[in-house]
């Protein structure tokens, strides 16, 4: 037997409590309300479109129902269609349920590079156009959870891996810019007690304030290992 989630049951009490009871003629109107509001949970910030839904609500299982108490997705499949068990009262007052598999788009506003980008690249707001992508089925529903926003701001951002021109970006794909890039020249403190000896060294990994961080201090060619502050200094303490 299919056991609901939390989230599933949360949608069921929803959309009970949503649903307007009239004659046939508000059926479709009904069911659409109904699926949007399911896959709207499921997949936030997109535009659920369904195309197949008027001619699906006219069936006599569907019109039969003389209220639709709860509903619930059963399975949401790869290829774009969705499977929904409705459950009611017939026009006898019976108990009624019925499951409808209608297709649906989820239209979703995007980023998406405007040329290849390559790794540790810092990232502009202008290497990327926002365009609307359907994530119910292809490839765009396997990353429709990790997508980043349309209105991401890319400045301060650098890229982790390649970016493909035309691909959109995933969250994976990117992130802060780090305050100290390997190679750096940096300004190491040294600390012992009540004493500070300061001195330069390069820094063999990027790394931001508050993280520890590898050097090689510049004389003597020696591997510390310190704190970056937040002026971009790193200390060591002895």
């Amino acid at each position: 037997m299919f056991r609901m989630t939390a989230l599933a049951l949360f949608a069921m009490i929803q959309v009970a409590q949503a649903l307007p009871v009239g004659d046939d003629a508000g059926h479709s109107a009904r069911m659409t309300e109904i699926v949007k509001k399911l896959l709207e949970e499921r997949i936030p910030g997109a535009e659920i479109r369904l195309p197949s839904l008027d001619k699906l609500a006219a069936q006599p299982a569907i019109t039969a129902f003389s209220e639709i108490r709860s509903a619930r997705i059963v399975e949401d499949r790869p290829n774009g269609s969705v499977l929904v068990e409705l459950s009611g009262t017939d026009t006898g007052s019976a108990a009624k349920s019925e499951m409808i598999q209608t297709p649906y788009q989820a239209w979703k506003k995007v980023p998406m590079a405007v040329r290849r980008i390559y790794p540790n690249t810092r990232l502009k707001n202008e290497d990327f156009k926002a365009v609307e992508v359907n994530v119910a089925s292809g490839s765009a529903r396997e990353y429709r959870g990790v997508m980043m926003p349309s209105e991401t701001e890319f400045n301060g951002l650098q890229s982790r891996q390649t970016i493909l021109e035309n691909q959109y970006v995933v969250s994976t794909a990117v992130q802060k810019q780090p305050d100290l890039r390997k190679g750096d020249t940096v300004k190491l403190l040294l600390t012992s007690g009540g004493l500070e000896l300061a001195t330069q060294a390069t820094a063999e990994e990027p790394a931001s304030v508050g993280d520890r961080i590898r050097v090689l201090t510049v004389k003597g060619k020696r591997e510390m290992v310190g704190k970056v502050n937040e002026d971009r200094n790193v200390e060591v303490s002895l």
